[in-house]
């Protein structure tokens, strides 16, 4: 009876090892099959971002291929793709390869040649000198050269940015350090609505401004008579990074009441500094909280602009758009329209062109701007009956 066990123990050792390797003969025969069936091009290198999908790596595929789909090249390094095809026996198979995903783009320097501050300057100059990168949220910056910001005089520097994938960034500049610091005063003209009215209103245009706390009280009837026609209304805003209270702007209601009540329709924007997809999202859930019983008829803009200490911020270039398009995204699920505020200059350096609305800062006559925009603020200056003091005079154009 022993001898029995111990033989079927044996038969049975013997049969898994059998199975086993009739397991692997068959995995091998299949990746013999695949690599017969499947050739790769030689270059798998991608850029970050890059638009690509699994047939663009198949230099031949002897069967037909069944998801050709497109591939997230969103994240640096090695990645790994899977795809599946009917050989040219009409079995389904299985394969993958890997693609290296690269940044070849190095980071931006947007500071002048110069830069002025006054002796006894505290803060960190590779703080304040606006600079990026398209990927890496923490790249290296610094200042090469000797200087002494508790001396009077002119440094020639050299600022220098460079990111994880090895890309690097120059500039020279010099750093004047001076006894006292001259402030630019500005002065720039009024605009009066009726001049507005009579240079750009058209059939295909509105005439409109937006609106905040700082206009204090506005009479929306003598607004509605005077010739507006729309109204951006500041519903809040983020009072500094991380404060994740979010506050209601003390005009809002009366302001959102005042217009629709005067037949003036209102879009919406909230002032963030949000620096993750979680702030932005959280942000937009506020704001639909706060205009859920209002009719909002024209778009909700993201406005974020605190360039000046944007490097401290711990985010690329890739990173705020993704913010900023979150948090439009996320008011479009709820029924909205999104719109991304913007200057001239970092929409054209830094905010991508975006599937939503472009709400455009540009204080001039006549913009030079040459991307899409649904909206133009083209100053800070006017004057409307109703409003006591300057606000900001928008045009819009037909969607």
């Amino acid at each position: 009876m022993k001898k029995f066990f111990i033989i079927i123990i044996v038969i049975g050792i013997i049969g898994i090892i059998a199975i086993t390797l009739g397991i692997k003969h068959i995995k091998e025969e299949n990746e013999r099959i695949d690599r017969e069936a499947v050739t790769l091009k030689e270059n798998l290198t991608v850029e970050f971002g890059e638009k690509v999908k699994v047939s663009d790596f198949l230099q031949n595929l002897n069967g037909t291929l069944l998801n050709d789909y497109v591939i997230d090249t969103e994240t640096l390094g090695t990645k790994e793709v899977s795809f599946e095809f009917l050989n040219i026996k009409n079995k389904h198979k299985k394969a993958m390869f890997n693609i290296n995903i690269i940044d070849i783009t190095a980071p931006q320097i947007f500071s002048g040649g110069s830069y002025t501050v006054k002796v006894g300057y505290s803060k960190n100059l590779t703080d304040v000198l606006l600079s990026g990168d398209d990927i890496d949220d923490n790249p290296i910056r610094k200042i090469e050269g000797e200087y002494d910001v508790n001396t009077i005089g002119d440094y020639s520097l050299t600022y220098v940015v460079s990111d994880s994938s090895g890309n690097e960034t120059r500039k020279e500049f010099v750093l004047h350090v001076v006894e006292k610091q001259i402030e630019k005063q500005t002065t720039r003209e009024t605009i009066f609505l009726e001049d507005v009215l009579n240079n750009y209103k058209t059939e295909k245009t509105q005439i409109g401004i937006d609106v905040s706390k700082w206009q204090g009280e506005i009479d929306w009837e003598k607004v509605k008579n005077s010739g507006i026609e729309f109204a951006i209304i500041r519903v809040g805003y983020q009072k500094d990074y991380d404060n994740r209270v979010y506050t209601l702007d003390p005009y809002f209601i009366s302001n959102i009441e005042g217009a629709i009540n005067s037949g003036i329709p209102v879009g919406i924007y909230f002032y963030s500094y949000a620096k993750t997809v979680e702030e932005a999202i959280e942000q937009a859930g506020w704001v639909k909280e706060q205009i859920k019983n209002y009719n909002v008829k024209l778009p909700i803009a993201f406005d974020w602009e605190s360039w000046t200490s944007f490097n401290t911020t711990g985010m690329s270039f890739y990173t705020i758009n993704k913010v900023a398009n979150t948090f439009l995204d996320s008011m479009e699920s709820f029924g909205y329209k999104g719109m991304l505020y913007g200057s001239k200059n970092y929409l054209e350096t830094i905010w991508y062109p975006t599937k939503h609305e472009t709400w455009l800062a540009h204080y001039i006559n006549k913009t030079t701007y040459e991307g899409d925009y649904f909206i133009w603020q083209m100053g800070d200056t006017g004057r409307v009956d109703g409003i006591n003091g300057a606000v900001d005079i928008d045009i819009m154009y037909e969607m």
